[in-house]
């Protein structure tokens, strides 16, 4: 398999590139015109690709691919000429700076602008609304604030009704819970001292300045819903697992607490101060404005880190990752996942195993790329980068300090690269 690559890879020598379908970083159905002979020309291109496989101008200069991609093209409206024909594509590939504060009025939640609201039981990006309010129920959503380019800005968190509510007694340790419980912080502390399960269509709300005491190793299984309705407090050092469709909004001071999944809807840390998060085939997991010292995530359908900061982050087979405004000593991408990063600073980025990455207006330290994967960068800064094992770089109006390249291509628009190696072919 690897000489065929090899083979393959070196007969290819003009810039015309097939990339898999699966590499294409494509978040949202692009508004279109037809242009001659069925060609399609996008009318907004985000962060995506669009095969036109003829020769064309962009901005009366040729254009040395017979694609268009937001990644390769400066942001605003450009004048795309094919076939003798002109057209206008607007172009946009960073997020509006906008943060999302909703509030509950009489029995709605309601934001200052549009959001596309999602269910988090349902592992796929199905809008169930697109407004800048939701009536109030014993459910929970997600709403994401993105523009019609596909930019995601923020994720917020959508409560349920606090009705019908059993306050939970605070004397007694907490065990086995079913129904809706409410902690009080005026009952705190509240104590887990061994392992407790949450049951499915149950749920723990707890107010904000609550107080819970973990004893050593305690762990609260979540198979229903815990939701903090404010910054709580989680003293010694513990676990809280989601399992099976059970769902975890956190905000949260626990140094010393570590969050992990066997499945799940939703893994939610908001403005959290926490150690660690081990999530696997949860259908979506949220860190915002919250630091932690180990995330790995594995499976989970969608992510969305925006705000925050983590020293390690390993990605692993997860198909819609966002992340924005955020910065990272050390990232790990592999297993044919799709990240998009804006605005963050990663001190070392790998990408392996025909993963894809976009990293706009971003500054990266130390960079590798590897195993057949795919980097688009834009806007940004390249200290240290290495490509290699049949992987491809596009490398549009950037500063590359370093680029060491061996069985691999690279292609460079409009950028700066200091220093350029080439490594002996194997």
């Amino acid at each position: 398999m690897g000489k065929i690559m090899k083979l393959l890879f070196k007969e290819t020598r003009s810039v015309t590139l097939v990339v898999p379908a699966f590499l294409i970083l494509t978040i949202l159905i692009i508004p279109v015109v037809i242009a001659t002979a069925g060609v399609l020309v996008p009318q907004k291109l985000g962060i995506a690709k669009v095969e036109l496989g003829k020769e064309l101008k962009v901005d009366e200069k040729n254009f040395p691919f017979t694609f268009l991609d937001g990644m390769l093209l400066a942001d605003g409206k450009r004048t795309i000429t094919l076939n003798g024909q002109k057209y206008t594509v607007e172009v946009k590939t960073s997020p509006d700076q906008i943060r999302l504060n909703g509030i509950t009025e009489v029995y709605t939640y309601v934001f200052d602008i549009t959001v596309t609201f999602y269910d988090p039981t349902v592992r796929a990006l199905k809008a169930i609304d697109k407004s800048n309010e939701i009536k109030l129920s014993d459910r929970f959503y997600l709403a994401v604030a993105s523009d019609d380019f596909g930019n995601v800005a923020d994720v917020a968190f959508v409560p349920p009704t606090l009705e019908k509510l059993d306050i939970l007694d605070s004397q007694n340790p907490i065990t086995n819970i079913s129904g809706r419980k409410f902690l009080l912080s005026s009952k705190s502390p509240y104590r887990i001292i061994s392992k407790t399960i949450l049951p499915e269509k149950s749920a723990i709300i707890l107010e904000s300045e609550v107080t819970i005491i973990h004893a050593l190793n305690a762990e609260l299984n979540i198979k229903g819903a815990l939701i903090t309705t404010g910054p709580v407090n989680f003293l010694g050092s513990g676990k809280l697992t989601v399992s099976d469709s059970g769902s975890a909004y956190v905000s949260a001071i626990g140094p010393e607490i570590d969050i992990s999944s066997d499945r799940g809807a939703l893994i939610f840390v908001d403005g959290s101060n926490l150690r660690n998060i081990d999530a696997n085939l949860t259908n979506f997991v949220v860190i915002r404005k919250s630091s932690l010292n180990r995330v790995s995530i594995s499976g989970v359908y969608a992510v969305y880190i925006i705000d925050s900061s983590i020293e390690e982050l390993e990605i692993q087979n997860c198909g819609n990752v966002f992340i924005n405004n955020t910065a990272v000593n050390n990232v790990k991408v592999g297993l044919v996942s799709r990240v998009i990063s804006y605005d963050s600073s990663l001190d070392k980025l790998s990408v392996s195993d025909l993963s894809s990455v976009a990293l706009v207006s971003s500054k990266i330290t130390d960079l590798r790329l590897s195993k057949g994967s795919v980097l688009k960068v834009k806007n940004s800064t390249l200290i240290n980068a290495k490509v290699e094992d049949y992987s491809i770089a596009y490398i549009f109006k950037t500063n590359v300090n370093q680029l060491s390249v061996g069985n691999a291509k690279y292609y460079q628009l409009e950028s700066n690269i200091k220093k350029l190696t080439k490594l002996q072919e194997e």
